[in-house]
């Protein structure tokens, strides 16, 4: 088999089928959808995966805008990732200043209108490569809604859903340097829900305040911090609040509810559990010294992810072998005119990269799959920066820039899913660097079997900005 002819293939067909992609990204621009709400964003994936020969399963896990799309069959199964939410508040035109569309409404401020349409174009090139040479193999296309608030992989592989999978293939458009991460904190997500008494504030001692109790359970969690282990600085064991609601809203009055939400991010499953644990005894305590009740609310948990150098140097290999993205000094200048704009350095677009597995990502929920089989996610410097979930970002992956983007990772991709479906040996050494990896443990979902995904969030949000569209 002549490797190189079949990645010739790959890179010609994403170029010479361009148009299908370029407007399902534009789509997804245009119609930006909060998570949980990406009704449109599945609709168009599903149907243009049906279109080139997968067989979709939508609404899996319970999410009514998850699904898995298959094409082939037998050995190795490769899975590609795709999300399409947006974030709220990032509503922008392509433009070098900021411009939104929509005062408020949300925006692609994470770049995912590329993330998921680069997914699925390289695992659909890989589908024609496949069958215009001959070769064995299952492709699965994953759309996973969600991410930004870590809610879709969690569910879907509390279902199953990866199980069978030899290796996950993903990208995430960044800024500055180009990396295969090492490594992803464990995360979790948590509502406290306090119940008391209400009384007229002239009569205090009728009351059981439920903002004392929450008040109480904050300044315990202070406290608790200094007892947490650290971790390294650029993936630290970190723990968030702030009160979602107080009421009634009225300082004359003693409050019966008060809600607290919790967020905390650390660097293994177990060191989280046992931190979760001792803020929940935070939580009794509070309501036993005030007298309320407490509610206790999981969202969502994910495991910090099990990184894989062979992998890794696979993915980079042949995003090395691609050369850096083709940028205009048009759309460099664009670049550097949102970064003036931003307060930034004009540097425009900086395309270094670093060795494979040097350099923690951000959390996400994509470490789940790496519990199934091994993981490797490019983060490639295409955007300029200077963080995500920022207008810029919008600005840009609205623009050209973003269309080069996304087609330029799933040559990478697909070149890499390709390389181990040809040499197995590859496959087989990723495999067992998992295995030690894992060293003895199994995936365990950290979802209660009763919980049910979220399906209303964001729905208020996006039902405002869907009218005003």
């Amino acid at each position: 088999m002549d490797a190189a002819a079949v990645k010739r293939f790959i890179v010609d067909w994403i170029e010479d089928n361009k148009a299908e992609f370029d407007a399902c990204s534009q789509f997804l621009f245009d119609n930006p959808e909060l998570g949980m709400q990406e009704f449109e964003a599945a609709r168009l994936f599903g149907q243009i995966a049906e279109k080139h020969g997968f067989k979709v399963d939508r609404g899996v896990a319970g999410m009514p805008t998850a699904f898995v799309a298959v094409y082939g069959s037998g050995s190795p199964v490769l899975g590609f990732n795709a999300e399409y939410d947006g974030l709220p508040g990032l509503s922008q035109k392509v433009a070098e200043h900021k411009d939104p569309v929509i005062e408020g409404a949300p925006g692609h401020g994470c770049g995912h209108c590329l993330l998921g349409v680069g997914g699925m174009q390289a695992a659909i090139a890989l589908r024609y490569a496949m069958e215009r040479f001959g070769l064995d193999g299952t492709v699965r296309i994953f759309g996973t809604p969600a991410e930004e608030i870590c809610i879709g992989k969690p569910f879907m592989a509390r279902a199953g859903l990866f199980d069978g999978v030899d290796a996950f293939l993903d990208w995430h458009p960044w800024f500055n340097k180009s990396f295969v991460h090492r490594g992803t904190n464990a995360y979790f997500s948590k509502y406290y829900h306090f119940k008391g008494r209400t009384s007229h504030g002239n009569a205090p001692w009728n009351g059981r305040s439920a903002l004392d109790a929450g008040m109480l359970m904050g300044h315990a969690v202070e406290l608790l911090r200094e007892h947490i282990v650290p971790g390294p600085e650029a993936a630290a064991n970190t723990i968030n609040y702030t009160f979602s609601s107080v009421g009634p809203e009225f300082p004359s009055v003693v409050p019966d509810r008060s809600s607290l939400w919790f967020v905390g991010r650390f660097t293994s499953t177990e060191i989280m559990s046992d931190v979760v644990e001792r803020i929940d005894n935070c939580a009794k305590g509070a309501a036993l010294a005030t007298g309320t009740a407490v509610d206790m609310e999981l969202v969502t948990a994910v495991h910090e992810n099990l990184p894989n150098k062979t992998l890794a140097r696979v993915v980079h290999d042949n995003f090395l072998a691609l050369g850096p993205l083709s940028l205009t000094d048009e759309e460099q200048a664009f670049a550097r005119k949102l970064q003036e704009n931003a307060g930034n350095d004009p540097v425009g677009i900086v395309q270094d990269h670093l060795p494979p597995s040097e350099f923690d990502a951000p959390m996400t929920d994509v470490s789940e799959y790496s519990w199934f089989a091994p993981l490797a996610t490019m983060w490639t410097a295409v955007f300029p920066g200077p963080v995500l979930h920022h207008w810029v970002i919008t600005a840009a992956a609205g623009s050209g820039i973003g269309k080069k983007a996304f087609s330029y990772a799933a040559k990478f991709l697909a070149n890499s899913a390709l390389d181990l479906i040809v040499r197995p040996e590859l496959l087989a050494e990723a495999r067992n660097e998992h295995r030690e990896r894992l060293n003895g443990r199994v995936f365990k979902s950290l979802l209660p079997g009763d919980l049910m995904p979220p399906l209303d969030a964001n729905k208020a949000t996006m039902e405002k900005y869907r009218r005003k569209a």
